[in-house]
């Protein structure tokens, strides 16, 4: 029970010194959870009210099944914007905020499949510059898109791309909405001050609050400014969307599995935070099972996916929270804003919203990793660069592919193009790459080469043609040696590779061993040469002791 519900692991021993710390902790996160999820229901495309349904169960749900003491689940920007993009590629009719229902309850079921399968291993599945490049690409189209709100204008094609929007907001600037554009810039500047000055403020829920006022003092709302306007309170209907066709249920798993890559990906980023306060570990399974009812609990009760949310997280932390009672506290909280509080936000500008979401994607942004990333390796820069163009350029689900096609091209280049040196040995004894330490000499008669990844399909073609080089001018070879230290692993291709390679230096008078070499892959390679064969292939543990049996043989011989 403790593995599957971790929760009764820690709440058995729970201090009761941590009631205070958990509840600020839990009010804090609340007063950052709440502007948030009325702001993000912007961005995917339903009521700002959905945003707050989907708060509750999901704390609850993640609380319950989660790994992390300190782990904060809710609206993500990242994900809404693919939340939009994937409803909108499947809407037949007027059941935008069903399908968008359907879909937390879809990503729900796939993380739950996926932890039954532990996949956990999928947090790992996209590097680091597909990743910042698709979220810097998703920063700026979520800026464009609120920008609008923000000056109180429509765009002509709403539903083009990204660079046909910016040219209609150029074109409609001079039509902007002066009441509307003065209280967004002003809800901007107090977002971007708050967060310089005072950090520990609770920026978004001050702004939103001000914002409120504003409206309902001026009247800004009969002066052009839209407001959310008048809202049911209570909750939506408990339980599954209905009027969907079983064709809109599949077409939303593409983008769903995407969404569950890049939801996960960030969630085990903020769950790692949580550890360094905690010193806790974290299982990758149990926290795929913790997403999933989280957002079970979130689509169920009528609202949008969630994730795991880092800066939630790093809230929680810096307000002293010590478990995951402070997050139910603020779920606790979230119940009493749907059934009471709901009527004071008729008078919020979409506006206040637009620049909230505005200033929260703006800190998301980091052109200071693709200038690291330039000096580090520039084609993984480019992979970066070309991630981001894909989002801008074909929209946000083809961008998806995108960064899932240069992600194994990041893969290939890697494994298909390892490096490689030929070893030469040292005064000391050691032996190293010829080419980066000049004191390095290689044997008479015999080369060491090294290889610095598994052997496999993607480069033994590789390996076949470098060795075939590196040995066509060599008529005093006698051995050539591979030196398998860093080869975690091979596989058919290339042992049939190697068996055909053996068979060549035969035929040279080229013996062909190995060192280092793990046992698995030692036994694949002789399972591929014929037995009397076997004799012109050996295994060292060392390079040394491969040295000095071939130097022990030529003196015997000569």
């Amino acid at each position: 029970m403790k593995r599957f519900l971790p929760i009764f692991d820690w709440l058995g021993s729970y201090d009761r010194a941590w009631l205070q710390t958990d509840l600020v902790a839990g009010a804090t996160v609340w007063a950052v959870l709440i502007p948030s999820a009325l702001a993000y229901a912007g961005i995917v495309g339903v009521d700002p009210v959905v945003g707050l349904y989907t708060v509750p169960l999901a704390l609850v749900g993640y609380a319950l099944f989660g790994g992390s003491r300190l782990l904060v689940v809710g609206p993500d920007a990242a994900l809404s914007v693919l939340s939009a993009a994937t409803v909108a590629a499947v809407l037949i009719g007027g059941e935008f905020l069903e399908l968008t229902i359907a879909l937390a309850l879809v990503i729900g079921a796939i993380y739950l499949v996926m932890s039954a399968l532990h996949m956990g291993w999928i947090a790992d599945l996209i590097p680091d510059p597909v990743l910042k490049g698709f979220i810097e690409g998703l920063v700026w189209v979520t800026i464009l898109d609120q920008l609008p709100k923000v000056i109180g204008v429509g765009l002509e094609h709403g539903d083009a791309g990204f660079f046909r929007k910016l040219v209609d907001l150029v074109e409609v600037l001079p039509d902007l909405q002066v009441e509307t554009t003065i209280l967004g810039l002003v809800c901007i500047v107090a977002l971007f001050a708050i967060k310089r000055f005072a950090h520990r403020l609770p920026g978004p829920l001050i702004v939103l609050v001000l914002a409120i006022a504003a409206v309902a003092a001026f009247g800004l709302d009969d002066n052009g400014v839209a407001v959310v306007g008048e809202t049911s309170g209570g909750f939506a209907d408990f339980g599954l969307p209905t009027g969907l066709e079983a064709r809109q249920w599949w077409g939303l798993v593409p983008g769903a599995l995407a969404m569950v890559v890049l939801g996960f990906t960030q969630s085990v980023g903020a769950a790692k935070r949580a550890a360094e306060a905690t010193g806790e570990r974290t299982d990758p399974d149990q926290e795929l099972r913790a997403l999933g009812v989280a957002n079970l609990g979130a689509g169920l009760s009528g609202g949008f996916v969630v994730g795991g949310a880092l800066s939630k997280t790093a809230v929680a932390i810096s307000a002293g929270g010590r478990t995951q009672v402070g997050n139910l506290f603020a779920a606790a909280l979230g119940v009493l804003t749907i059934l009471f509080l709901l009527p004071l936000f008729e008078s919020l500008a979409f506006a206040a919203l637009g620049a909230i979401v505005i200033v929260a994607m703006y800190g998301l942004s980091d052109f200071g990793y693709f200038r690291s990333l330039w000096r580090v390796r520039k084609l993984e820069f480019a992979i970066a660069v070309a991630a981001m163009l894909g989002v801008l350029t074909v929209g946000v689900l083809a961008g998806v592919m995108v960064g899932v096609l240069l992600s194994l091209v990041a893969i290939v280049e890697h494994v298909g193009k390892p490096p490689t040196a030929v070893l030469g040995r040292t005064p000391d004894g050691n032996f190293v790459d010829v080419n980066t330490d000049p004191r390095a000499e290689q044997i008479p008669g015999m080369l060491i080469w090294r290889q610095d990844a598994p052997l496999i399909f993607l480069n033994v073609r590789r390996l076949v043609g470098e060795l075939e080089t590196l040995t066509a001018d060599r008529d005093d070879l006698e051995l050539v040696v591979i030196d398998c230290s860093a080869m975690s692993d091979i596989d058919s291709t290339a042992t049939l590779a190697f068996a055909r390679l053996s068979r060549a230096f035969e035929g040279r008078q080229i013996d062909f061993w190995a060192t280092h070499i793990r046992d698995r892959i030692w036994d694949r390679a002789l399972a591929a040469l014929d037995p009397n064969r076997e004799r012109h292939v050996q295994r060292f543990a060392t390079n040394a002791d491969a040295v000095v049996a071939f130097t022990e043989r030529r003196q015997s011989a000569g």
